[in-house]
Parts: C-alpha cells; structure tokens; sequence
C-alpha cells in the first residue's frame, strides 16, 4: 500500500481532484490537504480543497488555508476524490460519504487502518505525519518543494510528534524537519502561531477541564473532561482543547490518559495517550476508533459517565496485561 509511482501514474490520469481530510481537522489534516492540493497543481491538475468544518484559527497561516471550502461545490465531477489522514468517508462528512461526484476515492494516510474506504491506498504508517507520506509523493513525482510547501509539511510533523517531543521522534524525523527548514519553513512561525497565539477563551477553558482532573488505577491512569457546558461559559471552540490529553500524562507514574470531550448528548470523544508500555491505539480499536501506539482517539456512543465507566474498565484490562496482574 505505499507504493508511491503507481498511486503517482494514477494522479496523472485525472484532471480535477477534490482534497479533503477529518472533520474537526488538526495541524496535520490541514496541512497534508493543502500540500497535496499544491502538488496536484505542480503537475498541471485541478484541485478543490475541502473540510466539513472551519479552518482552525492558529492554522489560518498556512499558505492557501483560504482556499479551503466546507461545501463541496454543486455540479463538479472529479475524477479522483482523495482522503488525507483518514480512511472511512464520513469521517470527511455526510456530504462527502454520499456523494455521486467523487470518483475514484483514494487515500492517503500514516495510521495504521482498518476499514479503508477506497479504491486507492498510499498507506505509510512508518511516516510520521500524513503530511511525511505527502512530501514523499511529491519527492517521487520530482516536483520541487518550495517555502509554502515546506511550511505546510514542516506543520504536520511539528503537530503529530508534539514539537518532536512524542516517541515518533527519531533522527530521520529531525532531519527531515532540517530539511524543511533549509527550503523555507519558519520553526519560529510555525510556533507561535500553533502555541502563542490562543484566544483568553482558550486558557478559561484549560482551567476548567484542569478542575475535573482524576487519576485512578493506583496512580496509573489520569483523565480530565471538556464539556458543552464548559464551551458555552468560556466562549472556547472544541478545537482548542485538542491537546489537553498532554496534561494528565505529564503526571508521574501515569501510564494512561484520557481527555473525555462532550460532542453533544451521548456523543463523547475520547483522546488517549500512553507513555510507554499500552498501545492506546489497539485500546481505541476495539472499541471503534483507532490512531498510533501513544495516540489514539474514539468516539462513544453514550453519556459522559458511561464513556468513563467504559474506559475506566477498558483502561484498566490494558494497564494489567502490561504489568501481569490479574
């Protein structure tokens, strides 16, 4: 699934291509989206860049993040419809699941998958981001990646290795990051606008998830929660919560973390991080969802409480397969 000059002859086959990646898009989807859109051009295509919601506002200064559209437009036909860093159709929207425009469908993604839904696969869960497995498309395509590019990818690895502070971090990760700097990406820029530039709403609502704070099997798993509630009083967009996981694994002893987000009503997303020893993303597999070995996400179909009652227990079976106990 990653061979890179076959899915490359596929492209060349096609004119118009619509891009899209996950609702509620993180550093990595935006950014692959738009690279790939950029590369597509480079090889004389036609791409329209699509997300069923909108652009965060700390990746707003991504190079062409105002191309982005939340509506696929009304009478297009593509030729190939490419899905970046997922891999099942609703999870771009109901829109796209339902389509008759699409064409073929492809995907493009670093996870380990279950339940593709395409008809063609560049899968490369040795990359680590969606946009790694991008750059080395338009490397084998012999297209030339410049400042915007650079910027673009250089984004989805700072995003998906946590400012290469995750274990998907290696010397070929930094190197790859030199690289990308040395074409033009701006480590500085990069940052401040990911990490210096929250809304105070965003800081409220990190305090209040903070006060839900509850570490459980014998110091080994911690959990915090963002609510509806909590979004309404601080004003906070969802999408700035995305990284409070990181919190409750920061404590020592913590093997396992979990931030429990209300969607709405019976609806809960679930991030899980781990440091070294579960892999949260077999975890979240058997329970519908999925990521890597330290990060990985679901959603359950329930109320908070039964979200955590579920997890709890679930936590608790991997945390004692790991250390033996009964």
């Amino acid at each position: 699934m990653n061979d890179y000059g076959a899915f490359i002859e596929r492209l060349k086959r096609g004119k118009l291509f619509l891009v899209a990646s996950h609702y509620s898009p993180d550093g990595d989807a935006i950014g692959s989206t738009i690279a790939l859109g950029r590369a597509l051009e480079m090889m004389g295509k036609q791409a329209v860049l699509y997300n069923r919601d909108p652009l965060p506002g700390n990746l707003a200064f991504l190079p062409g993040s105002d191309r982005l559209v939340c509506k696929i437009p009304a009478g297009a036909a593509f030729d190939m419809s490419i899905m970046v860093d997922c891999a099942q159709r609703k999870r771009v929207s109901d829109e796209f699941a339902s389509s008759g425009a699409l064409g073929d469908v492809a995907c493009i993604d670093h996870h380990k998958l279950q339940g593709v839904e395409a008809d063609h696969v560049l899968l490369d869960d040795g990359a680590a981001s969606t946009g790694e497995v991008v750059l080395r498309l338009v490397e084998a395509a012999g297209l030339p990646v410049g400042p915007e590019l650079a910027k673009c990818i250089y984004t989805t690895l700072v995003v998906d290795t946590g400012f290469f502070r995750y274990s998907s971090t290696d010397a070929r990760v930094l190197g790859l990051a030199s690289r990308l700097v040395e074409r033009g990406a701006s480590p500085w820029e990069v940052a401040k606008n990911l990490e210096e530039s929250y809304p105070e709403s965003r800081i409220r609502l990190l305090a209040r998830s903070l006060a839900t704070l509850r570490v459980e099997l014998a110091g080994r798993y911690a959990t915090m929660d963002v609510t509806s509630r909590m979004l309404a009083e601080t004003g906070a967009g969802i999408e700035y919560s995305d990284e409070f996981s990181t919190y409750p694994r920061s404590i020592s002893g913590v093997e396992v973390a979990a931030l429990f987000r209300e969607l709405e009503p019976r609806c809960v997303k679930v991030s899980l991080r781990s440091k070294d020893r579960v892999d949260v993303a077999e975890l979240a597999r058997e329970m519908g969802g999925g990521g890597h070995a330290r990060a990985a996400g679901v959603r359950i179909r329930a109320s908070m409480d039964e979200a955590k009652r579920m997890m709890l227990e679930a936590v608790g079976k991997a945390l004692n397969s790991v250390t033996g106990d009964s």
